[in-house]
């Protein structure tokens, strides 16, 4: 990721090979090229620079100032230091003119907006006819919640609670973040004037050991037990 352009090694909670497989999923659905690109919850930016060669200009918005501050730092005096803009910003308030965007990224972030509806409207309205909106979100039918769960008066890591995702009303009071099965996905972005052009699974981080076998699953039925999904929807042409 960033190969040529000096950027260093990915610094959120990803790591390498967590970027670069949501990355790379996107990829798959969609290539990424075009003249605009917003990602939206960028944090310091690992995955909007994964992306950044395919287009003329790059906006990432995130509501962290630090975040944000890490990012400008990271292309700082690199070639794309003028094509990466940065800015703070809500999802449900993207101060950018309707059809400005070929492509909008959100890697691990719908699941945790606080209007995701108001969100959903703002990224179509940003889109240009015939654009598409690609983003990874946590899989309803993962046995484990991912973003931990709260009980006992703490924060404790999903491991601790297997199946949670699959009841919801206990889910909704234990998560600290939304989970989503493909069909609900669907709907959502149907909603929004969205039409699903693919949903695939990603299976969780594991040990380097194990990465071989969690990689085979994806290609079984197995996979819908994912711990993240990957969708690529299309704003429709006029």
């Amino acid at each position: 990721m960033g190969a040529g352009f000096g950027l260093g090694e990915t610094s959120d909670g990803f790591g390498v090979r967590a970027v670069a497989r949501r990355v790379g999923a996107v990829r798959r659905q969609l290539p990424v090229r075009g003249d605009r690109l917003l990602d939206v919850g960028c944090r310091d930016g690992d995955h909007v620079l994964a992306l950044a060669e395919g287009y003329v200009r790059v906006d990432a918005v995130d509501v962290d100032p630090e975040r944000l501050s890490a990012l400008g730092a990271r292309i700082a005096g690199t070639p794309l230091e003028d094509r990466v803009g940065v800015h703070k910003m809500s999802a449900e308030a993207l101060a950018f003119d309707a059809n400005t965007f070929d492509r909008v990224t959100a890697f691990d972030v719908v699941e945790h907006l606080d209007d995701l509806e108001g969100s959903l409207c703002e990224i179509h309205r940003v889109l240009r006819h015939g654009g598409a909106f690609s983003m990874t979100t946590s899989n309803r039918w993962c046995p484990f919640e991912r973003n931990g769960v709260r009980w006992g008066g703490r924060r404790r890591s999903g491991l601790t609670a297997p199946f949670l995702p699959w009841v919801r009303p206990l889910h909704e009071r234990m998560s600290p973040a939304r989970s989503f099965s493909s069909q609900e996905l669907g709907r959502l972005l149907r909603g929004h004037g969205l039409r699903v052009r693919a949903i695939d699974y990603l299976t969780p981080h594991v040990p380097e050991s194990l990465q071989g076998a969690s990689d085979a699953l994806e290609g079984t039925p197995l996979r819908v037990f994912g711990a993240a999904m990957a969708v690529t929807a299309v704003k429709p042409g006029l």
